[in-house]
């Protein structure tokens, strides 16, 4: 390998499939409450508010702390870094299990999108570090595990809690989590610990800005706190531009004095071309398949009352779609580059919305309900290889650009893919409250079409491949070859 010596050939054959199920079960993490929340809700005697309470917190957690976790991952150490913060998970999982009312369980799904914010810097690093001259492949891989984190997570919650009760849905998850953790212990590559300067001021600001930001993204979809948002909003830009202004003067400040504090991050970093457009694309597919996760079952259920099991089978075709779209991306990646592939899985995106919109709008017309079903089902599926293609090719820009060996820039990348993803789910629950719920696949065309302009106008060479973010420590016994993840 180039400046990184790999793990060796046994230990890589289970560092890699380890790293891909914990991006799965992080991902599971998040959604699988979803199916066993009326029973959660029942058995505490929860309010459909407070309901939705127990699932956007974990998700307001984890775009909260994901920029703090990718410094921390790099401060640290990711090895150690991701098998702590797997501790924690498995600590709140276990409080979740325990709980007995509405804030215990509320307080311990914080604490979990919290820990889960390690994941994704954290994979991705080791993926990079590990493997770099496998970057598209790792990559694709690493999408796909999303989409089987999101395919197996409901069925899963669903399946157990009607076999032992939801509260062996966290205790199983927990258990998953251990096992990983032991895999990881015993076969993850150390990835070298680098110095970033610690901005105290800058980091709390940032933490505040996408806190404030996801806490009034996801308000804005009910109907009723917007005072709420208002405040929320102000604090957000508050947050954001006082950390803008932060990191710019002690850039200055370090640019013109080599004995000064550097900042957090260099603030041109997050304007490099690369980095706004895999932050776009990234931001895109998490947003397209919020819409698509929660529109979908709502319009299937309302208007064509099939049942939770019918609606199960109808939804995976995203997934499945996604996780079968993942070895196909890494060589599109390979033989066209990154940006084509991000601009394909856009216009997927692009072609998706329609169908499911034409399939929406037909459903009272006296059509067949077989033939709308399959419009659904055609629009997830372009949809899911959309997404995969984008996020894949998102990730690729991101980590061979130079920001990508910024373990903060990178939790700033990931905070964005969750605010799109709030976002999406806020725009359908507004849109359905409203009576609008017609124009929601329609608004997320135009977004895809507003980025594939942007791709156009943006246009320039493909990143050229760079040293991993991070370098892997390896033993002096291990070879410097190529392994085969």
């Amino acid at each position: 390998m180039s400046a990184a010596a790999g793990p060796g050939r046994g230990a890589g054959r289970i560092a890699y499939p380890a790293l891909l199920a914990t991006t799965a079960l992080g991902t599971m993490s998040s959604n699988v409450i979803n199916a066993p929340l009326w029973v959660i809700r029942t058995d505490l005697g929860m309010t459909a508010q407070q309901s939705v309470l127990a699932v956007s917190a974990f998700t307001i957690a984890m775009a909260t702390a994901v920029p703090l976790a990718g410094w921390l991952g790099d401060r640290l150490g990711v090895k150690v870094f991701l098998i702590a913060a797997l501790g924690v998970m498995v600590l709140a999982e276990l409080t979740a299990a325990s709980a007995t009312g509405l804030e215990t369980l509320v307080s311990a799904r914080a604490v979990q999108g919290a820990a889960c914010s390690a994941i994704p810097p954290c994979v991705q690093a080791a993926l990079v570090s590990t493997w770099p001259e496998r970057t598209a492949q790792t990559m694709g891989a690493w999408a796909s595990a999303i989409g089987v984190g999101q395919a197996v997570g409901p069925p899963f919650g669903g399946l157990l809690t009607e076999a032992l009760g939801w509260r062996w849905v966290f205790l199983v998850h927990a258990g998953l989590v251990l096992v990983l953790m032991a895999l990881l212990a015993a076969s993850m590559p150390k990835v070298g610990r680098r110095r970033p300067p610690m901005h105290v001021a800058a980091m709390a600001w940032l933490v505040v800005g996408g806190g404030s930001t996801a806490t009034a993204v996801l308000l804005a979809g009910q109907t009723g706190p917007w005072t709420a948002v208002a405040l929320l909003a102000a604090c957000a830009v508050l947050g954001w531009w006082l950390f803008a202004h932060l990191s710019r003067r002690r850039a200055r400040r370090s640019a013109a004095d080599g004995t000064a504090p550097r900042p957090l991050l260099d603030p041109a970093l997050l304007r490099d071309p690369a980095y706004l457009t895999a932050a776009a694309g990234a931001g895109l597919a998490m947003g397209t398949l919020a819409v698509a996760i929660v529109a979908v079952p709502l319009f299937l259920g309302a208007e064509l009352r099939l049942g939770p099991a019918q609606i199960g089978v109808v939804v995976f075709t995203l997934a499945l779609a996604m996780t079968a779209t993942g070895p196909a991306a890494a060589r599109i990646g390979r033989r066209l580059g990154s940006r084509v592939q991000l601009g394909r899985g856009v216009a997927l995106v692009v072609l998706a919305a329609p169908v499911v919109t034409v399939a929406m709008a037909t459903s009272g017309l006296g059509v067949a309900r077989w033939v709308v079903v399959s419009l659904v089902v055609l629009g997830l599926v372009l949809a899911g290889i959309g997404i995969a293609l984008a996020q894949s090719a998102a990730a690729t820009e991101l980590v061979l650009s130079p920001a990508g060996r910024s373990g903060a820039a990178v939790g700033i990348h990931n905070m964005i893919r969750f605010l799109s993803m709030a976002a999406g789910y806020s725009a359908v629950s507004l849109a359905w409250a409203t009576g609008a719920s017609l124009f929601v696949f329609p608004a997320l065309a135009v977004a895809a079409l507003g980025l594939l302009l942007l791709l156009r106008i943006t246009r320039g060479p493909e990143p050229a491949p760079a040293p991993p973010p991070l370098p892997t420590t390896a033993g002096p016994a291990t070879r410097r070859r190529k392994d085969r993840p």
